[in-house]
């Protein structure tokens, strides 16, 4: 018995430490992008508020459903989403210096840089 219960065990993937830091950064620095942008979001009208949440429960829904995914080590959903996260900050930075910008863009670019890097150095085994 004690033999068929460790051929069930499988092995530590040797990289998974990276895995797990890049999933719990994700998760929280996601949050506190979401908290940010409720802090700084214009008032809207109650038409749009609905169109607001709604968005901001699918953004927290799909934060839910890939932090465990980034936590078990799929590389192909963590390289996606460093290039996902990359792109958004080089556009951030595009338009921050072109002005004209939701005001909580400087406050989101830090998020975005800090997710991308913790990432790519899961996917991609940065220093």
């Amino acid at each position: 018995m004690t033999k068929d219960f460790s051929r069930e065990i499988k092995p530590v993937v040797p990289g998974l430490k990276k895995y797990r830091l890049a999933g719990v950064s994700f998760f929280v620095l996601n949050m506190l992008y979401i908290l940010i942008a409720l802090w700084k979001l214009p008032p809207v009208d109650p038409a749009m508020n609905i169109v607001v949440y709604a968005g901001l429960f699918i953004f927290v829904s799909l934060v839910l459903i890939f932090t465990p995914l980034i936590f078990r080590g799929k590389r192909l959903l963590v390289q996606v989403l460093t290039i996902t996260y990359g792109g958004r900050a080089a556009y951030s930075a595009y338009v921050l210096v072109g002005g004209g910008t939701f005001p909580a863009v400087p406050y989101f670019l830090p998020c975005l840089i800090l997710t991308f890097y913790f990432l790519g150095r899961a996917a991609w085994d940065w220093p």
